[in-house]
């Protein structure tokens, strides 16, 4: 019995220093992408370090948004040149590309390929994604000076993320014609659904984890949503609800009025697509397109 107990208290321990090691080797293979000094700015103090459980410390009020896109660590670090503002970069390992893409777009007015794999300057702020991780450096102060030092470090950072991502599978489903690209966005909590459409308050089209988003704005002002299930089960499930408790329009047609929009929404086997226009008459020409694509996914 002693024996045991003492195999089960050695395989406890074990097992926690494995996953510190672990968790350690992480960290280094995120702050092995930063160097130690750029153009005069030298790291100062130690790296921090965040996971899913204290995030909270470092974002208050914002780690919600990060938590959403599947965030795994993030390393922190302050670069400091005397009588220049700090400089401050971060790397959050979102877990995979598309959560890397998906949190870079959440808020993009418009993107470049200057960096990474999509990027974003402003004044002092620069902002990229490449494979999983997503990357924001800023300058409290945009000089010269500082500006040439944030794009330095950009390069230096992008340069040593080897692995390049893919992006979302569904984001391929998006219809080319009339898109607006910089308006693409790629996510999976049914929080942000309103940003795009106003639906509903409540989760109505029971968004989760293993549910993503796909969603754009067209030139004609139609708003898309691609929303992808599992299984084609629960999205007959959704659909059927929808129908029957929540706009109970649809029995008559696919084509309702909701709030100030006309609202187009089809099932098509795992998923739910759904269109927003003030006018009915672009409805019908994006959703063939939409469903189009799905189809030829389907039968590849």
């Amino acid at each position: 019995m002693e024996k045991k107990l003492l195999v089960i208290i050695f395989l406890s321990v074990f097992s926690g220093v494995n996953l510190m090691a672990a968790s350690a080797n992480d960290s280094l293979d995120i702050a092995r992408l930063l160097p130690e000094s750029v153009n005069g700015w030298r790291q100062q103090g130690s790296d921090e370090i965040y996971n899913r459980d204290n995030l909270y410390e470092f974002i208050d009020g914002g780690a919600e948004l990060y938590l959403s896109y599947g965030f795994q660590k993030l390393l922190h670090r302050n670069f400091t040149r005397p009588d220049f503002p700090d400089i401050i970069a971060d790397i959050f390992d979102m877990g995979s590309s598309a959560n890397a893409f998906g949190i870079f777009m959440h808020s993009r007015g418009k993107a470049d390929s200057a960096f990474g794999q999509g990027s974003e300057y402003i004044q002092g702020f620069l902002n990229f994604w490449k494979g999983k991780y997503y990357v924001t450096i800023l300058t409290m102060e945009e000089t010269p000076e500082s500006k040439q030092a944030v794009l330095k470090l950009g390069k230096f950072i992008d340069s040593q993320i080897k692995q390049r991502g893919s992006l979302p599978q569904l984001i391929k489903l998006l219809p080319d014609k009339g898109l607006k690209e910089s308006s693409i966005r790629y996510f999976h909590h049914y929080i942000w659904i309103n940003s795009q459409i106003r639906l509903s308050d409540e989760n109505i089209l029971k968004i989760d984890d293993k549910v993503e988003v796909a969603a754009a704005k067209y030139n004609e002002g139609s708003t898309l949503l691609i929303v992808h299930y599992p299984d084609a089960q629960k999205a007959e499930k959704v659909w059927q609800n929808l129908k029957e408790n929540i706009f109970p329009d649809l029995k008559k047609s696919a084509i309702i009025k909701h709030r100030d929009k006309w609202l187009f929404i089809k099932p098509e086997n795992a998923y739910l697509v759904l269109i927003g226009n003030a006018s009915p008459e672009p409805l019908s020409e994006l959703m063939k397109s939409v469903l189009r694509n799905i189809r030829q996914k389907q039968t590849r």
